[in-house]
């Protein structure tokens, strides 16, 4: 039976004032931007006009790649692979793709009739949409026309598109069809710096298609450190530095204690508001949550100061991070009224990937979120980890771009120039390797240990991965990709999942897995108010717990999504019980996509029940209920968990006594369970857990 939950609360008792990542608060009484309320307005993706006469954006004449424009075309003439360096906001990004595109001599040098196509890469999501909005906006064109973009789950492209941004991890999916890249003539691994795990593998990959193209593809590689040495060695290939335009940048250094960096930076950035002159603040914290918590506490203390009758500067406060809804990340980028400040909470997205014009003040936590994957107990973890003094420096850089500009640090000089470490160490030394394994292992590479890596990973982490493929069915005893491997290939998903889905595909309750996957590929679904606020954050563990499973957290996410359809998906029931209301439209959304691309990739005998799956849903009747079930007349939730097993059965742990934890079998390593996890004591415990 479902647990009771809370409704939307129409005398506003259980309508909490917290932040979102459309919040904002003007002063001087002025009425901050209402969020979407209905489901047409947050369904909108696009609401740029078919037609323009002209162009809304127009890219700034003092761009410093302007001055290098034929320089980078002729070197691209002239070599099949060149490096641009130049620092965040040259227009790298944005504006050497339309030199490209608008060169007739660069033409002439491709032997096809469709027209130049160029792929630009980012390694974020939010990245690759922004860029191509603001490119779209500069030509004038409808987004999704001549320039367009693709990331996991959503592709805003056509055969018209010439100028296409993605993300790194798409570029590399589209290899599994077509190594070579025909359908590009020129691909710009934009970001390189970063050396994500995707970008890093498309290094090779890149470096073998434009061999095999023979003077018919070109690769640029773009990098916003100086450091780039090893993409010279690596590619033989010439390196353009493009000189930026920075102004000075005072640091200023005050330490506080790690548990308290949020409210700190709210603190710093606040006193600047009221105390400095011009220039947008921005601020780096550790992710979706702490920027979320931000926003609330920042907004809540500039409305007492507003009440008290301080004399307050008009503020707009707004989060920035990779999650975002693509129409979400407007408020970040639009411009604000004259004798407005901006005031931007974000995750190191904004380093280099994004840039916010007109930052005069940066306030840096010294912290970011790493994914880290432990071979031993086969789980990917995004930790709190310190930044590297690469990291900081380009941290602090944002705030001299247009400006004399100061940077507060909130740790000591000596924590920067003894602790933090001098560069980020590269995602593809410390991730999961089993995904890009299988994609490599499907593109007809075997030797995947002897891979033509820039830097090698672990050969350790690369034996780990061709054996979890192995125990998944993806690949046989020698090493070869399977039947069922080369269908999990095809979904944009990690191979666990994708095993998950075609298991229960199989096994009658595929409805029920495409909703579990969704909710693990979206952002969070839970909201937790800071514990500052006591009173809050207990209400909403309570809320919270109402919906929790007694066979744990999986079945509990799948409740959670099916209840918040049965209550007509409204952003007030989230708001309500405390859930991101962004994290399950997400979900609904990755959903769909996952249905269609599941039942192309299904065998014959279990397509049918897919399709009748994606077509329920997309009538509004699939409601998992008396559609049948499972074959073996189990029940659904048993089925669940059986397909669960199926790819994740190595994971499988169990209780070492009342509270001591998780012993992983087979690898006798002692895990625990997350604060607020079904399993966290709320639930009756089993003696064995996946």
């Amino acid at each position: 039976m479902a647990p009771p939950v809370k409704k939307d609360d129409a005398n506003g008792k259980s309508q909490r004032s917290r932040s979102r990542s459309r919040s904002s608060q003007w002063s001087r009484g002025k009425s901050p931007p209402q969020e979407k309320q209905s489901e047409k307005d947050t369904e909108t993706k696009d609401d740029v006009p078919k037609t323009r006469g002209t162009p809304r954006a127009k890219a700034p004449d003092d761009l410093p790649v302007a001055a290098y424009k034929e320089k980078i075309i002729d070197l691209l003439l002239e070599h099949p692979t060149i490096v641009v360096v130049g620092e965040t906001g040259s227009g790298k990004t944005t504006q050497i793709p339309q030199y490209l595109l608008d060169s007739e001599k660069f033409h002439c040098l491709f032997e096809n009739k469709r027209g130049l196509r160029v792929c630009i890469t980012q390694p974020r999501r939010v990245a690759a949409v922004a860029m191509a909005r603001r490119v779209s906006d500069e030509r004038g064109t409808r987004l999704g026309d001549v320039v367009g973009y693709c990331i996991r789950f959503e592709d805003k492209s056509s055969a018209s598109t010439r100028l296409r941004y993605m993300t790194d991890g798409c570029l590399l999916r589209e290899c599994l069809g077509d190594p070579d890249l025909a359908n590009y003539d020129v691909v710009i691994l934009d970001e390189a710096h970063e050396r994500s795990l995707h970008t890093d593998v498309l290094f090779a990959l890149m470096k073998r298609a434009v061999s095999n193209r023979a003077g018919q593809l070109r690769m640029l590689v773009t990098s916003a450190t100086l450091d780039t040495g090893a993409f010279s060695e690596y590619f033989s290939c010439p390196v353009l530095e493009v000189p930026g335009r920075s102004f000075s940048v005072a640091l200023h250094y005050h330490p506080v204690s790690k548990t308290q960096r949020v409210e700190a930076a709210v603190n710093v950035a606040l006193n600047l508001h009221v105390r400095e002159g011009p220039g947008h603040i921005l601020v780096f914290l550790t992710g979706m949550e702490e920027c979320e918590q931000a926003v609330g506490l920042a907004n809540s203390k500039l409305q007492s100061m507003v009440e008290s009758g301080k004399q307050v500067a008009d503020c707009l406060i707004v989060p920035l991070y990779g999650m975002m809804q693509s129409d979400d990340q407007r408020n970040v980028f639009e411009e604000v009224p004259e004798g407005c400040r901006k005031l931007v909470f974000s995750t190191n997205i904004a380093e280099t990937s994004l840039t916010v014009a007109g930052v005069g003040y940066v306030v840096d936590c010294g912290y970011c979120k790493q994914k880290n994957f432990n071979p031993k107990t086969g789980m990917e973890s995004l930790q709190v980890t310190e930044v590297s003094q690469v990291q900081a420096k380009q941290r602090a850089g944002r705030a001299g771009r247009t400006q004399h500009g100061k940077c507060f640090r909130l740790y000591s000089e000596e924590t920067f120039n003894r602790s933090l470490p001098k560069v980020t160490v590269p995602e593809i030394l410390r991730s999961n390797l089993a995904s890009v394994t299988l994609q490599m292992k499907a593109m007809g590479i075997d030797d995947v240990v002897q891979f033509d890596f820039m830097e090698p990973p672990d050969r350790v982490r690369l034996v780990k991965s061709l054996r979890l493929l192995f125990l998944i069915g993806a690949l046989d005893e020698d090493g070869v990709l399977t039947d069922l491997g080369r269908r999990m290939s095809q979904l944009p998903l990690e191979p666990q999942y994708g095993r998950v889905l075609l298991a229960a595909a199989e096994s009658g309750c595929v409805s029920e897995a495409l909703t579990l996957v969704s909710m693990l590929s979206s952002e969070g679904v839970w909201y937790r108010p800071s514990k500052h606020n006591s009173d809050q954050w207990e209400e909403a563990r309570a809320t919270q717990e109402r919906f929790l499973h007694h066979l744990g957290d999986h079945l509990t996410l799948v409740r959670v999504f099916t209840m918040w359809e049965d209550e007509g998906c409204t952003p007030e029931w989230c708001k309500a019980n405390f859930l991101h209301f962004r994290a399950l439209r997400q979900a609904r959304d990755i959903r769909g996509q996952l249905c269609d691309q599941l039942e192309k990739v299904s065998e014959a005998s279990v397509r049918d029940a897919v399709r009748a799956v994606r077509n329920r849903y997309r009538d509004h009747r699939d409601r998992d209920r008396g559609r049948g079930g499972p074959k073996n007349g189990s029940s659904v939730e048993q089925a669940l968990l059986e397909s669960l097993c199926s790819g994740f059965f190595m994971q499988t742990a169990r209780m070492c006594g009342a509270g001591g934890g998780w012993l992983i079998v087979g690898e006798n390593v002692l895990v625990k369970c997350e604060a607020g996890s079904a399993m966290d004591g709320s639930c009756a415990e089993p003696d064995t857990e996946l």
